[in-house]
């Protein structure tokens, strides 16, 4: 039997559709993953966004592909007290709602404030710096600590900063927190003396 190199996934940079296959909306597409966006000023353009969304399950069936409905989201960016909340349907099955998204692990709420990122990224990175001092407790070399801090916890800390980059004083001494809390470690490590909190905020 002659054998046959069957070429399957999707290569960097490719993705599965057209972007021109809507009519009305905007569209990301990252290899099979794609989110739908437009502007909602009225009923109508919830109606044009739902034929969009018509036009996108009849592409999948005519082209055999399974659409995974239940992990389907609609996600509305306002600030509105009463922003417009149209049901919208694939098949006739009704997406659910959702407050927030994770998306390349970042965390979008419906204000674009990033509180729930920068609250989920604080945790994971305090519970990353309790384990690299479990672990570290008999290490005397202050370039090994740093090595290890900058590459389990400070990464992500810094990961897609330029996106969720906080504007407000509070939320960016909870990040700076941390760092300080790693400098109170390594001194302590080197002088055997941990020097209160309030030293790292003192104005020079």
């Amino acid at each position: 039997m002659e054998k046959q190199l069957i070429r399957s996934g999707m290569q960097e940079h490719q993705s599965l559709m057209d972007k021109d296959s809507f009519t009305y909306s905007k569209c990301l597409l990252f290899a099979d993953d794609l989110k739908l966006f437009s502007s909602m000023n009225s009923n109508l353009d919830a109606v044009l966004l739902q034929n969009d969304l018509d036009c996108l399950f009849k592409w999948c069936t005519a082209n055999k592909l399974h659409l995974n409905i239940e992990k389907c989201r609609i996600l509305s960016y306002t600030r509105k007290s009463q922003p417009l909340n149209h049901v919208y349907k694939i098949n006739y099955l009704v997406l659910s709602r959702s407050d927030s998204v994770t998306d390349l692990g970042i965390i979008f709420d419906t204000k674009l404030d990033f509180s729930q990122h920068i609250n989920s990224m604080i945790s994971k990175a305090y519970h990353r710096f309790g384990f690299l001092k479990r672990k570290t407790k008999e290490f005397s070399s202050e370039i090994a600590l740093k090595v290890l801090y900058y590459a389990h916890v400070r990464s992500s800390l810094e990961y897609c900063s330029i996106i969720w980059d906080p504007n407000y004083r509070n939320k960016i001494e909870i990040i700076e927190r941390i760092q300080n809390n790693f400098l109170r470690y390594l001194l302590y490590k080197k002088n055997g003396i941990y020097l209160p909190r309030y030293i790292f905020f003192l104005s020079t």
